[in-house]
């Protein structure tokens, strides 16, 4: 396992890689604009585990997969990785430099986007994981913060931490459990902690897609226990009550994205697409009419049975279910 960095600007990692400036900072690394000294100065990416995660070798393990994972694809809409040196002694992964912003902080500019942005968009993000699907990849954590939009309007689909393939064994803190993404964006089959497919990238699609469109994601609060369980429970408000701008074929594409089973879902990243590409041919069979909101009474009597699912065994584990189940059950929120 490669040591621990305690990584920042200034530094020269394995007198190659020049970092310039920290650009981005996410719960388990730190994202730095750096110089590849070996390559004419070329600006890459460089992403460094923190130190409370690259001292741990499940943490170090899961930056390797998801180099690898990385290093297979080659598709114009995903981010590249680089090859490092077998020597390397520090725990860090090198990608592209691409400049641009997340489709998070442009849904903040502006929300809700034009539907032809939001749909050019996500018709690019079905074609990349189209692209992984057929190469035997789930993504596992679509959302606004994993998708670059560059200058010159196309995406480039990033952070593949939470990805697997049939022959990779992902890491969990639990001990084998598969972990879930951002909970404003999770399907409903990985709050059961069931192993994703095809199906959970078209679930998030649909995710991001609801948000550009409506400026909010399907289960909106501040409470991620609850936004989770929720899409359990029930479905989300039809888009045009949100945003009676969106045409009826455009919110009968988000629905069926967001379907709960996930048999009902498109089949395909690439049937999303073609509805996303074409919307005036896709034929309206009143999904919008049929929604079931979440009601509060079932959302508090199944909560702890899935936050049950979710917190798996260990002792501290124990400890924040029962102070869920008091805040929820106690406090009524």
């Amino acid at each position: 396992m490669a040591l621990p960095l305690q990584a920042k600007p200034g530094q020269t990692l394995d007198k190659r890689f020049l970092l310039t400036e920290e650009i981005g900072r996410g719960g388990m690394s730190t994202i730095f604009k750096a110089q590849d000294l070996q390559n004419h100065e070329q600006p890459v990416v460089v992403k460094v585990p923190l130190p409370a995660y690259s001292s741990g070798v499940g943490a170090w393990s899961m930056f390797q997969r998801e180099a690898e994972i990385v290093r297979q694809l080659d598709h114009p809409f995903i981010l590249k990785f680089l090859p490092l040196d077998a020597n390397a002694r520090r725990s860090y992964v090198v990608m592209d430099y691409v400049p641009g912003r997340t489709l998070a902080d442009r849904i903040a500019e502006q929300s809700p986007l034009p539907e032809s942005e939001a749909l050019s968009i996500a018709s690019q993000v079905c074609d990349a994981i189209e692209y992984i699907h057929q190469h035997g990849v789930v993504h596992y954590d679509l959302k606004p913060a994993n998708v670059m939009l560059c200058p010159d309007g196309t995406i480039r689909l990033i952070d593949f931490g939470l990805a697997h393939t049939a022959i990779t064994t992902r890491f969990s803190l639990s001990g084998g459990v598969p972990p879930i993404g951002s909970s404003d964006y999770v399907a409903p089959e990985q709050i059961k902690r069931k192993r994703g497919r095809a199906s959970v990238d078209i679930y998030g699609a649909g995710t991001m897609l609801y948000e550009m469109l409506t400026g909010q994601p399907p289960f909106p609060g501040d409470d991620p226990f609850v936004v989770a369980s929720s899409r359990l429970l029930g479905d989300p408000p039809a888009p045009r009550t949100v945003n009676p701008k969106i045409s009826r074929q455009t919110e009968e594409i988000v629905l069926r994205a967001l379907r709960r089973d996930p048999a009902e879902r498109y089949p395909s990243a690439a049937a999303m697409k073609a509805d996303i590409d074409a919307p005036e041919r896709v034929v309206v069979s009143g999904l919008a009419d049929r929604l079931r909101p979440v009601t509060r009474w079932r959302r508090r009597l199944r909560l702890a049975r899935h936050i049950s699912m979710y917190f798996a065994i260990p002792v501290v584990s124990q400890i924040v279910l029962f102070l869920l189940l008091w805040r929820h059950f106690v406090h009524g929120r």
